[in-house]
């Protein structure tokens, strides 16, 4: 997948600014005083929210001197998926399937396509075919240009002959065996943050806000790219429930360590009247 549709670090530390005020638009300057202590310089921060502005993952419009970035619809909802509840889907006896082939001529198209499908769920079973649980054709459709150069897409079903075949599908298009050394992975990293005692917050006491999103990072990243599977298809623990536990104990670890280090900052700026705040609760 091209960089330019690939959540990057510093895309997931800018739209990171927002859930850690607890904000749906921050000013400019808050962004980057915030940013400064993950590492980043002031024009890199500027740089990149240009580009998230051209890429329609957040809107920007002037307050005098200032800009005030807000998410946009789509990565805030998105996001939201990260902490969210969410239903498990039914196996009907079959999946929603993409066959698709856009040359390389057209890469950009192609990894517009590719994106947009992953991030409404589709996985890919090999090349050129995706496969999901829902019917999300229309929504993928909507989000894409005109084909050219030969391109072009279907929509049907693929049908498994069992439901063990069904399991292997699943297992493969979703990269199970992957998914589950990740989530020992990090389950170790944050033990660590632990400390001997396994309270949270009092391992490592001196790890710097940017090492800590290191691990945000990779964390978040695997929540949003682990969708709810088939209960029937996968078992009752699965790796995006896993995923999503782990989460809830990074935030827990932010709020301990963070939170008031964050605000702090944002409250430095002249602009910190512009936050628009989310609603408590």
């Amino acid at each position: 997948m091209g960089d330019r549709y690939r959540l990057t670090r510093i895309t997931f530390d800018v739209i990171s600014v927002f859930g850690c005020l607890r904000a749906s638009a921050v000013p400019g300057p808050i962004i980057v005083r915030i940013l400064a202590d993950h590492g980043y310089s002031a024009s890199s921060v500027h740089n990149q929210l240009t580009r998230m502005v051209q890429r329609e993952l957040v809107s920007a419009e002037r307050r005098g001197r200032v800009t005030l970035y807000r998410l946009r619809e789509r990565i805030l909802s998105q996001f939201h998926d990260i902490g969210g509840e969410r239903t498990a889907p039914e196996f009907d006896g079959h999946f929603h399937a993409a066959i698709y082939t856009i040359p390389e001529a057209s890469r950009q198209l192609r990894d517009r396509f590719q994106y947009s499908a992953r991030m409404l769920g589709y996985r890919q079973l090999r090349s050129g075919l995706l496969i999901g649980f829902h019917d999300h054709a229309r929504a993928l459709v909507a989000q894409l240009p005109e084909m050219t150069n030969g391109g072009w897409y279907e929509f049907t079903r693929l049908v498994p002959d069992d439901l063990e075949s069904a399991k292997r599908l699943t297992a493969i298009a979703f990269d199970l065996d992957c998914a589950r050394t990740e989530i020992e992975t990090l389950e170790a990293e944050l033990a660590l943050l632990a400390g001997e005692q396994g309270r949270p917050g009092t391992g490592l006491p001196e790890l710097p806000i940017g090492r800590f999103f290191d691990l945000y990072f990779r964390v978040g990243r695997a929540v949003m790219e682990n969708p709810l599977l088939p209960v029937d298809l996968v078992g009752e623990e699965q790796p995006s429930q896993r995923f999503r536990a782990v989460m809830d104990r990074c935030n827990l670890e932010y709020y301990l360590r963070y939170d008031q280090q964050v605000r702090e900052a944002a409250a430095e700026s002249p602009s910190y009247d512009l936050v628009d705040w989310l609603p408590e609760g």
